[in-house]
């Protein structure tokens, strides 16, 4: 069955790319790290669809007795730690296999819970070499405490060895340096003793990208950190001047011209500012005031036209990436801080014409400087719009130990999936974020990502309440995490190399798998581009 599923989602792409006219004696294309860590940082590069050049899928360690809807119990089975591909025997040890998979391709993210720390070698075997090309005696040397990659790129969720809530249990760690691989890939774990207890145990989540077609890939090997420093630097300095930046001063590069608009809204106002033109927004700042501005961040709604269709409507809250409460958050396409000041850093093109609506559906007056930056753009075959969309949950009444699917998003259309933020308030104490992402692309009836909790999903582990904002997820608020009360939590996840691109549809289901019974309410808004 797996075997099947892995072919099917390989085999599909590669008749749709086929299917495209390649000229005779066309140039291969060239991916190496260089061009990968490049395109990590380049915003615009989300608005354009791979075309069939690239497909996202995802190894976990998800309870395989999850297999099909139809048996509940297996479905929502939730010992996520510990599955592995196989067991095998390299160079005469005993080692478990995280991923197995043919080239060419690219190691896009790779989440890791447990004990990082613990002795438990991670090994990567590339194009077949029975020699490991990157290696370390524990995962978190490479994972989330690499200082030869970089804090940003290898990081942990907060940096703390122990984690107050849970004796013994360490932060989620998150790679997300391209690791290529021109024929094949295997990632295996090697450790002194077999430990099946969770906090002692491997949780895994590897995303990665398969090319299909006509490219030139240069495999990662022990050489190619080094070799690449220098690109690899500039990527880092990036980041890290980025997420220094403040909201109101961040600036990228390419805006050309900036609208402008200040704005009184009384309850039910709207108000719009328009941006002629064949362009693309770059930036979009908005600097609030209100007598309340928790509520004023529930109440006040965006929206987003474009060639007169909208495509964005969400409360700011959501679509900046904090929710129902003015807190401060930073990542490579939103900040916001206490003081009102909120932005969005979402390349959205448009062909004429693009307007920018608030409404107020709160009962106090907002007022807001809405500045909008733009810059040129040129339209291919494989440009797309910009969409975001709101959704909710309340009143939502949940079993203890019982998992449920609900549908975060369904997409009937060709684009790419880009990011979502996730609230969820609670009333009582206990954990609630057991549930596993479900993510089908193009109809396919088994998920092509299949999570091992919501916590893991968005980059961190163990519920941990601290706070943390990184370049592609973040937690600005963390209260419902506690387990002896109620609160809010609030999570994002913005996607980079990890973008997952669909030609038909995609649906998102959500598992709600809590340890207690009882009423919570969920928001939430994703992101995407679409033809």
């Amino acid at each position: 069955m797996k075997n099947y599923l892995r072919w099917t989602a390989v085999l599909v792409p590669i008749v749709l790319y086929l299917s495209c006219s390649i000229k005779k004696g066309e140039k291969p294309k060239e991916i190496t790290f260089k061009t990968l860590l490049e395109e990590l940082v380049n915003r615009e590069m989300l608005s354009q669809h791979p075309g069939g050049l690239w497909t996202q899928h995802q190894a976990s360690s998800y309870e395989r007795l999850s297999v099909t809807p139809a048996d509940p119990e297996g479905w929502y089975a939730n010992h996520d730690w510990n599955h592995f591909e196989s067991i095998e025997e390299v160079n005469g040890r005993q080692e478990s296999v995280l991923l197995d998979v043919e080239g060419p391709g690219v190691i896009t993210r790779f989440w890791m819970a447990g004990d990082p720390n613990r002795k438990c070698a991670l090994r990567f075997y590339i194009d077949g070499d029975t020699i490991p090309a990157w290696e370390a005696d524990h995962p978190g040397a490479l994972i989330g405490e690499n200082k030869e990659v970089g804090r940003l790129l290898s990081s942990r969720s907060v940096e703390q060895d122990q984690l107050p809530i849970n004796k013994g249990a360490r932060p989620g760690h998150n790679l997300y340096l391209p690791i290529l691989f021109d024929k094949s890939i295997k990632i295996t774990s090697e450790e002194p003793t077999q430990r099946p207890g969770a906090p002692n145990a491997i949780f895994y989540n590897i995303n990665y990208r398969l090319y299909h077609g006509n490219v030139s890939m240069e495999s990662f090997s022990v050489s190619t950190i080094n070799k690449y420093k220098d690109a690899l630097d500039e990527v880092n300095g990036k980041l890290l001047k980025f997420q220094q930046q403040k909201p109101a001063a961040a600036r990228i590069p390419g805006e050309e011209r900036v609208d402008q608009a200040k704005l009184t809204l009384q309850k039910d106002a709207l108000g719009e500012l328009t941006i002629e033109g064949s362009r693309s927004i770059l930036r979009t700042l908005l600097s609030m005031n209100a007598d309340d501005m928790n509520k004023a961040v529930k109440d006040l709604w965006i929206q987003f036209s474009f060639d007169e269709k909208t495509t964005v409507e969400a409360p700011i809250g959501l679509f900046f990436g904090v929710g129902d409460q003015l807190v401060p958050t930073s990542d490579w396409y939103r900040k916001v801080d206490t003081n009102g000041n909120m932005a969005s850093f979402w390349v959205m093109p448009f062909r004429k014409k693009a307007k920018v609506r608030l409404l107020n559906k709160g009962d106090q007056v907002i007022t807001v400087d809405l500045s909008v930056a733009s810059g040129k753009t040129k339209w291919s075959p494989h440009t797309m719009y910009f969409y975001g969309k709101y959704a909710q949950k309340l009143d939502y009444q949940i079993t203890a130990s019982k998992g449920e699917d609900y549908n975060f998003i369904t997409i009937s259309s060709k684009g790419k999936y880009v990011g979502d933020t996730y609230q969820i308030q609670k009333y009582q104490g206990g954990w609630w974020g057991e549930g596993d992402e479900k993510i089908y692309v193009d109809g396919r009836k088994f998920p092509d990502h299949f999570g091992t909790g919501t916590e893991d999903y968005y980059g961190y582990a163990w519920g941990h309440p601290e706070t943390f904002a990184h370049p592609f997820v973040g937690q600005p608020i963390g209260q419902a995490n506690l387990l002896n009360e109620g609160g809010t939590t609030v999570n994002s996840r913005t996607r980079g190399l990890d973008a997952i691109p669909f030609n038909q549809s995609l649906r998102f289901d959500m598992e709600q798998w809590a340890w207690f019974s009882g009423e919570i309410d969920l928001k939430w808004a994703c992101f995407w581009y679409g033809l």
